[in-house]
């Protein structure tokens, strides 16, 4: 869902999945330089159109669609660090996130985790030939929220698209997206890698043209 103040947000950490696929391949420097570049330009050029839609459709998170829509109503949310869940009025809900950062101060539509995740793991799969990724995150649960993080778990990563749905679903489990941001940022993501990569592999076979 997030990875905290010191995060490398999501572009950051698709170029570490990139470092894992390229020590499970292992890469020589000009694969490398090539994979990093598709993962870091496609991130780019997501970000671009992620932010481009945001700032078009303006459109509302959970704290405001929550607050708003439910307003006079009880319902069951997160009672802060440490407190688990109870009943609350609507207006006191918030996300599954700190007081420190309640929620991102800009529109949810679309997920820029969504449509970033969506067009790198895409990326990875057309690079590799493959959307197999079989690989483990290790964490302990809750340390970015609760007061005291709990047990490690194991994250499966069978698949790039699974990775990315996951980082996906987060988003909304966590009270920063509804279900349509992310969706449509996944699709969207997917969209970009897949009309980009012609463009370069052009660029690798050394026939790409440049605007006039």
């Amino acid at each position: 869902m997030r990875d905290g103040p010191r995060s490398t947000g999501q572009s950051g950490h698709w170029l570490r999945f990139a470092q894992d696929v390229s020590r499970r391949d292992q890469h020589g420097l000009d694969k490398d330089v090539k994979l990093y570049f598709v993962i870091a330009n496609v991130a780019h050029d997501a970000f671009i159109s992620c932010w481009e839609t945001k700032r078009y459709y303006d459109s509302s998170r959970p704290w405001t669609l929550v607050r708003h829509y439910y307003k006079g109503q009880r319902l069951i949310g997160w009672a802060g660090p440490g407190g688990g869940t109870k009943e609350m009025a609507a207006e006191d809900w918030h996300p599954y996130s700190p007081m420190s950062f309640i929620t991102p101060p800009f529109p949810g539509y679309t997920s820029g985790h969504a449509t970033v995740s969506g067009a790198c793991a895409k990326m990875l799969e057309l690079f590799t030939g493959s959307d197999g990724f079989d690989a483990i995150e290790k964490r302990r649960h809750c340390e970015l929220t609760e007061k005291e993080g709990g047990e490690e778990v194991t994250l499966t990563l069978p698949t790039f698209s699974a990775t990315a749905e996951m980082a996906a679903l987060s988003r909304a489990l966590g009270g920063y997206h509804i279900p349509v941001d992310n969706d449509v940022g996944l699709r969207v993501g997917r969209e970009i890698a897949s009309w980009s990569w012609p463009k370069y592999q052009e660029y690798f076979a050394g026939k790409a043209k440049t605007r006039p």
